[in-house]
């Protein structure tokens, strides 16, 4: 790994990534099954890039029509299909075809201290989140509705609930070796019901759905399953042409892809767009997750990246691509490929006929006459099964099931795994050729690595992916996705100017993205910037996409912070009408009204937000209110205003000082470290060292000299404990009311 080049602030080491990873995942996907890979030559076998006959569906904007109208003349075909996996890959939860059981021992997720089970209430399942007290007393409960599925169920389903039309996903999975277990990725971090549905996700899962600009977990038309335009493209000219009687162009029917008729590596692609699993998944400069298209190259469409040394198991392309018999048969007039095993317009192979494209080449009179001498040749009888000796399910590095590995070779019984060979040039390394040593290759390296940074919380790796990315692009100005990342990331290590220098950038190479234009406002107002720069920003991105709710709940905090409360809560309003979910935006909603004194109308909203959270009722134990005249800060006292549970007073909290100059005191600190104070989204607002420690002193000002505006906050603690040891980071959330005078 490179040595970083930049120092690393305290607000990265502390800071909630959620807001971060969101923006990062708009431009990346993530695999949740990355293992350790046998053996590691470089990039995968490639063939050779010859060029694709020029298909005019996808050559020119064309229509999607969906499967119905295939059907219509491709019956057969259609009939065939139906009952494959892919066809199966997501539709909506029906009690007909369930295949799950209820689930009456929860589920512990320890780092979060929920538990979930399954219900079945009038033929609908829901999953049930609950928190405990002592006692065995629920203190919480919530649960949602299995409304979508997700998997064919041959391996595992998981599952999405629906609000308002957004889809998110739900913690426990439905593991077909094993029943219920979690979600990939929900025990290491548990997204509990708040995890949106990626539209990298549902491009693999669904056939095209109807996208709606700009904003992702919310469609305007989602068919089921992975349909034949996927592998055929948009179907409109086909069915126009063919339906008009209009003779195909020199015998050759160019009005839809034929796949057949595609080079080996296009065809490789067509399977690779959702059979590749990589740790980062970049998207190309321009591309979204539902523009490519069959016939053209995947390596145009994403930059993929791989833990180095490693590959998920479940990339079966990939694997298939390491396979001598791949590799061998790649020139042939018939290699060995993804369809040869798996034509989608036949039924699923059975045991026995699935041995034939193995005994195609080794024929079983030529493995008696090579394993004459060999003990082995009693397991080449004519009835032995090729496919699970040489393609062995694997479930040891499989996340709760077993997949058939695709790497294809003669097992070796106790020979151990080698180790994974890193790559040279960082943690994370190319799976195309391009990104090796192609003239973008060092830009997608740097953006693949502040992906990766972020989602593994390593931040040396982010700061490294900062400086790679940053001299990689030079002078260039174009790359608007590139200028955008680099721009959060350097937000999160606390370096604003560049951070707007890069955002500026992103927006001046494209205005019509509300997530840069979003960024770019929360740098402004970590400034001197005048509001009503902020504010312009803030109203162009709700402008393209009013459905943005998390853009309107933040913009409601900055009309709060600039008093026009009247205003922001015509936004909350808005932001949870489209969203009702956002527990932080019930939280300051019950702010603004406690600042009014509408005392009925907060303590409903704080319950609300207790009731989606019940994390949140650390903010309200106490809820802090400030009085302000202009910039000062003229009085600090404490509200009660729910019953909470006890707390520790051992643990690091929060109380007031009202003696002298009011101030808020951050009790329990350890010496020597630090107390970060951020917005609850991870935003840093001031860091606050603790010098001898026990008692750190707060002005209630931001790092702009600025008195914070009322809501929802999150402390974050770090020190040493009596050994000298770092103490792990404690954090807790508190909320603060602003009552403003003069």
């Amino acid at each position: 790994m490179r040595d970083s080049r930049l120092r690393v602030t305290p607000s990265w080491r502390t800071a909630d990534f959620r807001s971060f990873r969101r923006c990062a995942l708009l431009l990346a996907a993530i695999s949740l099954c990355a293992c350790e890979r046998p053996s590691l030559s470089g990039v995968a076998s490639e063939a050779s890039d010859e060029p694709a006959p020029q298909y005019r569906n996808v050559a020119a904007a064309t229509a999607y029509v969906g499967d119905g109208a295939c059907a219509k003349c491709h019956a057969q075909e259609a009939a065939a299909y139906s009952p494959h996996a892919m066809a199966q890959s997501f539709h909506r939860w029906t009690p007909s075809a369930r295949i799950e059981t209820v689930l009456e021992k929860p589920l512990y997720n320890a780092p979060s201290g929920y538990s979930y089970t399954v219900v079945e209430v009038g033929h609908q399942l829901y999953q049930v989140e609950s928190m405990g007290a002592a006692g065995g007393k629920a203190v919480h409960q919530l649960r949602r509705r299995m409304d979508y599925v997700m998997g064919s169920g041959a391996v595992g389903q998981s599952y999405f609930t629906e609000e308002n039309g957004r889809l998110f996903q739900l913690p426990l999975t439905w593991y077909r070796e094993r029943g219920w277990d979690f979600s990939p990725g929900y025990e290491k971090n548990n997204g509990r019901f708040d995890r949106l549905m990626p539209d990298r996700c549902i491009a693999c899962h669904s056939s095209y759905p109807r996208a709606l600009p700009h904003l992702e977990g919310k469609y305007a038309d989602l068919p089921p399953g992975i349909g034949c335009e996927r592998c055929h493209g948009p179907g409109a000219l086909h069915v126009a042409e063919r339906t008009a009687a209009i003779r195909p162009d020199s015998g050759v029917d160019r009005t839809i892809v034929n796949p057949a008729r595609l080079s080996l590596q296009r065809r490789v692609d067509v399977c690779e767009q959702c059979h590749v699993h990589t740790s980062v998944a970049v998207l190309r400069e321009g591309k979204d997750a539902f523009s490519f298209l069959p016939s053209q190259l995947l390596r145009d469409q994403y930059a993929f990246f791989r833990v180095s040394g490693s590959i998920d198991i479940v990339s079966h392309a990939d694997r298939l691509k390491q396979s001598k018999c791949f590799i061998a048969t790649r020139t042939s007039a018939r290699p060995l490929e993804c369809a040869t095993c798996h034509n989608p317009h036949a039924p699923p192979p059975d045991a026995r006929t699935r041995n034939q494209p193995c005994l195609s080449c080794h024929t079983t009179a030529a493995l008696a006459q090579r394993l004459t001498r060999s003990p082995a040749v009693a397991a080449h009888a004519p009835a032995a099964d090729c496919v699970s000796c040489h393609m062995p399910r694997e479930q040891e590095r499989a996340v709760h099931g077993s997949f058939t590995e695709h790497w294809i070779r003669i097992p070796e019984a106790g020979a151990a795994r080698a180790a994974p060979t890193p790559y040279a040039d960082g943690p994370i390394e190319p799976y195309f050729e391009r990104d090796k040593r192609g003239p973008d290759a060092k830009v997608y390296q740097g953006m693949g690595e502040i992906v990766y940074a972020t989602l593994a919380g390593n931040h040396q790796v982010l700061g490294d992916g900062v400086a790679a990315l940053d001299s990689a692009l030079g002078g260039q100005t174009s790359r608007a996705n590139a200028h955008f990342l680099l721009g959060v990331a350097n937000q999160q290590l606390g370096l604003t100017e560049e951070s707007i220098r890069a955002l500026e950038q992103s927006v001046r190479a494209d205005s019509n993205r509300p997530e840069v234009l979003r960024a770019l406002a929360q740098a402004y107002s970590r400034t001197a910037r005048a509001p009503a720069e902020i504010n312009r920003l803030y109203e162009r991105a709700l402008a393209m996409q009013p459905a943005l709710a998390w853009i309107r709940a933040e913009y409601a905090g900055f009309l709060e912070e600039q008093g026009r409360r009247d205003e922001a809560k015509t936004a909350y309003r808005r932001a949870l009408d489209e969203q009702p979910s956002l527990a932080v935006a019930w939280f300051d909603l019950g702010a603004i009204f406690a600042e009014e004194g509408r005392t009925s109308e907060s303590s409903s909203a704080f319950k609300k937000a207790v009731e989606l959270d019940p994390l949140l009722a650390q903010g309200l134990s106490p809820l802090i209110r400030i009085g302000t005249t202009g910039k000062v800060v003229t009085s600090v006292k404490s509200l009660a205003v729910l019953p909470v549970r006890a707390q520790d007073s051992r643990a690091p909290h929060v109380a007031v000082d009202a003696s002298g100059t009011p101030a808020v005191l951050f009790l329990g600190v350890p010496a020597r470290g630090f107390v970060q104070v951020l917005t609850a989204d991870g935003t840093p607002l001031r860091s606050l060292p603790s010098g001898a420690g026990g008692t750190v002193r707060w002005d209630v000002l931001s790092e702009t000299g600025n008195p914070i505006p009322g809501g929802l906050y999150r402390a974050i603690v770090k020190g040493y404990d009596a050994s000298g040891r770092a103490a792990a980071p404690q954090s807790f959330y508190f909320g603060v009311v602003r009552q403003r005078s003069g």
